[in-house]
């Protein structure tokens, strides 16, 4: 019986051992995890870098915390990876365009930005402040982009900087164009609904252009990464994407230039940290971080974007003239998303 004793009372001790191992390996690596700040956003130029050049090691460094990751390609996958979230978060920042994020916003996904944690905020351009709970990281202005060799060989006059060019003739069988479930799809039908005549809240010239042109895109890609392929294997000749992604491709070794179309329209790039995210603290950390000079110089000099620090004097536009580039209603833009949308996926993709 006393033997009994001992060996159930050892085993009860034995057990409470184990239950203060576990816990203190929980806290072990919750404390891990505090240290740890999850960024949901697209692969791309942010993957390249973060972890290809060595940004990660460089907020580690200066701050102690590391930052993991979640790529997606488009800006709506982001969004919509976000708000499948919202009752449990699995991430802390969430940073994809203007447009996308605004929708998110709506549902409630964001919390208030806290300058006080983040006293880079103090450095940024007013335009970048565009809501309480989110911050322009970032932005880029859209291009015409062409493959030189193309037009050399062809004899073709290089776009002179209008986006009417696009409906040029001889582009017909040469065209790659995002399609307009992303967000830069949208933004071409918007703009070719002003080439007709139109706006956002007069989209028909836009869709009416966008039918016509459809038999001549090769493909609809829905990243640069994709689009680049078209333009370097010669299917295709033009393109319509950003001027840091000219400049990227370039860098790879792609014979091709972008041309800045006029009106500039100017696409922005936003973040937020998410509601009830597992690491709020590190969220403000990552941010504060990410809109620093030295990262922002950085963006600006690897990857041509327009950057929102205003100690950053190298931008291929000035952040001051942002606030002369053609307005857009994004609230009436994420309202009539879908119609434009289904639209689209009728009218052109399946014809």
């Amino acid at each position: 019986m006393a033997k009994s004793s001992w060996f159930m009372g050892r085993r009860a001790m034995l057990g409470a051992v184990g239950a203060i191992a576990a816990v203190a390996a929980a806290g072990a690596a919750q404390a891990q995890d505090d240290k740890t700040v999850y960024f949901l956003t697209w692969g791309g130029t942010v993957q390249q870098f973060l972890e290809k050049d060595g940004w990660n090691a460089k907020f580690t460094a200066a701050t102690g915390y590391k930052v993991v990751l979640v790529p997606k390609a488009t800006g709506p996958e982001i969004v919509a990876t976000a708000i499948a979230q919202k009752d449990a978060p699995k991430v802390d920042v969430v940073q994809t365009d203007l447009l996308p994020f605004l929708s998110g916003n709506d549902q409630g996904i964001f919390i208030p930005i806290d300058a006080a944690q983040m006293p880079n905020v103090n450095k940024l351009i007013p335009a970048a402040r565009f809501h309480p709970n989110g911050i322009m990281t970032y932005g880029d202005v859209f291009s015409i982009i062409y493959n030189t060799e193309t037009f050399k060989k062809k004899g073709w006059a290089p776009p002179k900087g209008e986006w009417s060019e696009l409906l040029r003739p001889e582009f017909k069988g040469q065209l790659v164009l995002p399609p307009a479930n992303t967000t830069y799809g949208l933004y071409a039908m918007i703009i070719l609904a002003r080439v007709g005549g139109g706006d956002e809240k007069n989209i028909e010239p836009g869709m009416k252009a966008l039918k016509a042109l459809a038999p001549g895109v090769v493909e609809w890609p829905t990243t640069f990464a994709r689009m680049g392929q078209f333009l370097e294997d010669g299917s295709a000749s033009v393109g319509f994407y950003t001027s840091s992604t000219a400049k990227e491709l370039g860098k790879r070794g792609i014979p091709v230039e972008g041309v800045i179309a006029k009106p500039i329209m100017f696409t922005g790039t936003a973040a937020g940290i998410m509601k009830n995210g597992p690491n709020p603290k590190g969220a403000h950390v990552f941010l504060n971080w990410w809109l620093s000079t030295e990262v922002q110089q950085a963006r600006q000099a690897g990857f041509g974007n327009v950057v929102m620090n205003s100690e950053v004097k190298t931008n291929s536009i000035p952040a001051e003239d942002l606030a002369k580039m053609e307005k857009i209603d994004y609230d009436h833009v994420n309202k009539m998303r879908p119609e434009w949308i289904k639209f689209f996926e009728r009218e052109i993709v399946q014809k």
